[in-house]
């Protein structure tokens, strides 16, 4: 009994260490290469955000002594975690080991894990890390200029310029690396994006999902300046996300075939072949060609079954993507972003930054800066250059001020100066480091908030604040440079 009262006291320190960016998959390859060491650090971390497998495999690693001494009560500890998820056969293993401790020591442990989970179980972590659900306007359906739902197929002739339509001599590599056209070009490739809306309506991040061809990147450029429907609850305008299919991804079989024979062949050798996989990871590939090439299956919702499916065996692409589906369609949030938030728990790099962009903006939870820029430094970290400068824009303008961090933004903002030399938001955050930064200066804010704002008109966007923002400042048009 004084070991289990040993290692709560242990437990209880380390729930309070610092938690660190999880990465899941990581986890199990070093699990399977047996290198337990390395494993068992990075499940301690994504066990820190409430991972069940996580949990799971922390308790196997104790209770055989993989790599540590054998630790029936950490691994019962694990159990018991996983358990609250319902996880695999978790709280099998807990009942079939209590019934072999007397009834004093299974008294002691329900109460040690009764104290524990009040301070990192289930509970305790949603409270922590992710999205509160806001219930008064779970029932709230966002509309789009009055509409109930976004396009979803776009064509070349929707919305490039004259100027790039005609660009007839473009090479389009059968089995390439990206996008799409539609009459600009003999062979349009296929492109799928999930893009984040604006209030205003402008496109202002883009996501590959699915590419097939190549030499269409002046082909997304147009695109991000196509104007999409303003999305609209509650009586104000809010952000979105939402997927496009472009190109040849918007065609039927019968037109694919006759516009691109080659590409069709492609696709369907592919798909007979990963239809055959028996693993979890080509089960999700085969519901995903599904999702993306429609014309595959006579039952192309059934994908949303199969997504669920692998969803609860634990496959975290899967997670994400089930969660989407129904964000986007607006059908069942709260699961919705319950799929999401277990996929950030695995370290999905994409489900970070959504939960991020979640966080701050989606009308059904209440809003959290805090918790937003855990995940997007999270991602980031990972390389995620959108959600780096979504972490900078909470490091400078957050409304809880414990979360500036001027420095911090400069030194993110110089490590993504390449990525985002022609994003307009970049030139608005770096001018509002050098207003903020122990060395201001205001020429250069000045200078750069001008910058964001000609780039911003130029693409469409809704630039009234930053000019606002600048009127304000610049009245007298006295510039005044600190330490000159």
């Amino acid at each position: 009994m004084k070991s289990i009262t040993k290692w709560f006291s242990l437990a209880t320190l380390i729930g309070f260490c610092n938690v660190q960016a999880a990465d899941i998959l990581k986890a199990d390859r070093y699990f399977t290469e047996q290198q337990y060491e390395l494993a068992r650090s990075e499940y301690a971390k994504a066990a820190q955000l409430g991972n069940p497998h996580a949990y799971y495999q922390l308790a196997r690693i104790h209770a055989q002594g993989l790599g540590v001494e054998q630790d029936i009560i950490n691994a019962l500890i694990n159990y018991s975690l996983a358990a609250e998820y319902d996880y695999f056969d978790a709280q099998k293993v807990i009942n079939d080991t209590l019934t072999k401790l007397s009834a004093e020591a299974q008294e002691s442990f329900a109460k040690i894990m009764n104290d524990y989970k009040a301070i990192q179980g289930k509970q305790a972590i949603d409270a922590k890390y992710f999205p509160i659900i806001n219930q008064n306007t779970l029932s709230k359906k966002i509309t789009f200029n009055g509409e109930p739902s976004l396009k979803h197929i776009f064509h070349s002739d929707d919305f490039l310029t004259e100027s790039v339509a005609s660009l007839n001599n473009l090479a389009i590599e059968e089995g390439g690396n990206e996008n799409a056209v539609y009459m600009s070009s003999p062979k349009a490739p296929y492109l799928i994006l999930d893009i984040d809306i604006s209030p205003d309506g402008s496109v202002r991040n883009y996501s590959i999902v699915q590419s097939i061809g190549k030499n269409t990147s002046e082909f997304i450029k147009q695109f991000l300046l196509f104007p999409q429907k303003k999305p609209f609850v509650n009586n104000h305008y809010t952000d979105f996300v939402h997927r496009v299919f472009i190109g040849a991804a918007g065609y039927s079989k019968s037109i694919l075939v006759d516009k691109n024979e080659p590409m069709y062949s492609q696709i369907l050798r592919t798909f007979k072949r990963i239809k055959q996989g028996r693993t979890l990871n080509e089960r999700y590939q085969y519901t995903m060609a599904i999702l993306n090439f429609p014309w595959l299956t006579n039952d192309p919702k059934g994908a949303e079954q199969q997504l669920l499916t692998l969803a609860q065996k634990g496959h975290p692409g899967a997670m994400f993507e089930l969660g989407m589906l129904l964000y986007r369609e607006q059908r069942d949030i709260q699961d919705a972003i319950y799929w999401i938030s277990q996929s950030a728990k695995y370290g999905l790099i994409r489900a970070e930054y959504r939960l991020g962009m979640i966080l701050i903006s989606s009308p059904w939870v209440q809003h959290d800066e805090k918790k937003a820029l855990f995940w997007f430094e999270s991602a980031m970290e990972k390389g995620d250059i959108n959600a780096a400068m979504r972490a900078i824009n909470i490091t400078l303008t957050a409304k809880d001020r414990s979360l500036i961090n001027v420095e911090s933004a400069v030194k993110n903002l110089n490590n993504i100066e390449q990525h985002h030399a022609d994003n307009p938001e970049y030139y608005y955050l770096l001018a509002l480091s050098y207003r903020d930064r122990k060395k201001r200066d205001f020429s250069k804010f000045v200078s750069n908030m001008r910058t964001a704002i000609s780039r911003g008109n130029s693409v469409n966007w809704d630039t009234s604040e930053w000019q606002t923002l600048l009127d304000k400042s610049t009245i007298g048009t006295v510039y005044i440079t600190d330490g000159k």
